[in-house]
């Protein structure tokens, strides 16, 4: 087993006044790391790289993972980012390291270390807890009933990926497996119907 996180955190360090800020938070495909990404760099517009590392999955066995040292010397930030990951036992993860540069060079060795430890304080940081493994379930039901689904789905940590508006809301929702009977038993007495991958339920 590993760990996931389970909230977002922002960690700063300064070295040889260049200051490394180091984002890390839970996300489920690349894609989610991407947008992240793309979202720190609008609120840093100004700063000289945006470095960043994130794997999907178990740590001791994930296909899917990557790195970009954004203009930084190859193999001097990205990969440290991602190696420090790997080190935490904490997968669905992407660690973001906006560095602003202070004038004084670092070298290779420097680099290495700094966005490692930059990306180690802010995974320190993080809440986590043991990964459960999701299941994908669909929700059918009125408009009238959707906001109650949204927050049903929210308190059982579920994640909406898709909603269909038709004669009916069609939600499609990620949820954790121990949180499948918990969303049955509180859906009793409302008119919905679950689609859970194998079989159909309401």
């Amino acid at each position: 087993m590993f760990l996931e996180p389970v909230d977002t955190v922002c960690e700063e360090i300064e070295i040889k006044k260049s200051k490394f800020i180091s984002w890390a938070k839970k996300v489920l495909s690349r894609q989610d790391a991407m947008d992240f990404v793309l979202e720190l760099r609008a609120q840093y517009p100004d700063a000289r790289h945006v470095c960043w590392g994130y794997l999907i999955g178990d740590p001791n066995n994930s296909t899917n993972s990557g790195c970009n040292d954004d203009g930084e010397p190859s193999g001097t930030a990205g990969k440290p980012i991602l190696s420090q990951i790997n080190y935490s036992n904490i997968g669905n993860v992407v660690v973001v390291t906006v560095r602003y540069f202070g004038g004084i060079r670092l070298g290779a060795g420097g680099l290495v270390r700094a966005y490692r430890e930059s990306a180690q304080k802010a995974l320190q940081a993080l809440k986590t807890e043991e990964y459960t493994p999701l299941i994908d379930v669909t929700l059918l039901c009125s408009f009238n009933e959707e906001n109650h689904l949204r927050r049903l789905v929210e308190s059982l940590s579920g994640q909406i990926t898709d909603a269909q508006y038709k004669t009916e809301v069609a939600l499609t929702v990620k949820l954790p497996e121990k949180s499948k009977i918990k969303l049955t038993q509180s859906l009793a007495g409302f008119s919905v119907e679950v689609i859970f991958k194998d079989r159909t339920t309401s």
